[in-house]
């Protein structure tokens, strides 16, 4: 691992990451670049023995970068480094298979200390994304075998949680987003946004795992065979 690429429209970004780097491995050749296409480009000069990149740039999405690399240089590590830390965020990077995901609240020394991972062969998970990846694993193993993830809706007053906030609830347990949820109900997708904050409120939770956990555990909805569609499940 002689040569590092970062991918970051943020040049504060950019710079904490080379220099978290540069402190680890000091023989490192760092690059450092804003957009998609000129990151494109070194990767055609040279490819990365590690690819850092945050979601979103100017010009296109950081995860075609990394399954790009992926293709042409399986073995080498590549990482997420954003403030995205929701589950479907998290679940896109991981669907391509990151190395790693970090938060850029994290403090320098703990990036250091992440990034180490790294070069000792290991993942590199920020405290928070390991959490949530618990809180999935949890959520799957709560699953009877041979269940689906379908839900059935219950009495709306437990938890405090309204009947629209219940059946939002239920679809995002079956793994829907927001956009689906909305197109489901026949309302925006900023409408599903806002009932979802005021669940997360309710059961005292912060992500889309942790809500279905807490749901299953309160008894609030609970599994059931076959695979209804979304309005088969509402009362």
């Amino acid at each position: 691992m002689r040569h590092a690429l970062i991918v970051d429209a943020d040049p504060i970004a950019r710079n904490r990451l080379l220099n978290a780097l540069i402190s680890l491995r000091p023989s490192l050749i760092v690059c450092a670049e804003a957009t998609l296409a000129n990151a494109r480009k070194r990767i055609k000069q040279r490819m990365p023995g590690i690819l850092i990149t945050d979601f979103y740039l100017s010009d296109g999405s950081g995860l075609q970068l990394l399954e790009q690399v992926r293709g042409l240089q399986p073995k080498a590590p590549r990482l997420i480094f954003s403030n995205n830390s929701d589950e479907d965020h998290v679940m896109q990077a991981f669907r391509i298979g990151v190395d790693g995901f970090l938060l850029k609240k994290e403090n320098d020394q703990s990036l250091r200390q992440l990034l180490r991972s790294i070069f000792r062969g290991e993942p590199a998970l920020s405290p928070e994304i390991a959490r949530l990846m618990i809180t999935l694993l949890k959520l799957k193993q709560a699953q009877p075998p041979h269940q689906s993830s379908a839900v059935r809706l219950k009495d709306p007053n437990d938890a405090g949680l309204t009947q629209r906030e219940l059946e939002v609830l239920a679809l995002l347990a079956r793994g829907m987003d927001r956009h689906q949820v909305g197109e489901a109900l026949a309302i925006r997708a900023s409408t599903v946004a806002g009932h979802v904050k005021s669940i997360y409120l309710k059961l005292n939770v912060r992500s889309r795992a942790e809500a279905t956990l807490a749901a299953v555990n309160m008894g609030l909805v609970q599994t059931i065979n076959g695979e209804p569609s979304p309005t088969s499940m509402l009362p």
